[in-house]
């Protein structure tokens, strides 16, 4: 499947395991700040985008898919949002 072809988000994982790889790598939005990272091997990792408390943004890799499902990552990202509100440094985790 190719990523314009997506229709609704969170993706489930029927769509996930079916992203086509691309030229270049590129992520795709599931929703509050996950990201499925598809590579052009055809690899697909889950990433997690958060502010640091200095104000920038940064990354955290939750995992591979399918190792690591959808339902998985969703659990695990909020886990991070709510380690984030409380002003810890995720990279330091």
């Amino acid at each position: 499947m190719k990523r314009t072809d997506i229709k609704r988000r969170p993706m489930a994982d029927t769509v996930l395991a079916s992203l086509e790889p691309e030229a270049k790598v590129y992520r795709e939005h599931d929703g509050q700040g996950l990201y499925l990272r598809v590579k052009p091997n055809g690899n697909k990792v889950w990433d997690f985008r958060y502010k640091r408390p200095n104000g920038k943004w940064s990354w955290k890799g939750l995992g591979s898919f399918p190792r690591v499902s959808g339902k998985a990552a969703r659990y695990q990202a909020g886990e991070l949002r709510r380690i984030a509100a409380e002003g810890v440094d995720l990279g330091a985790l």
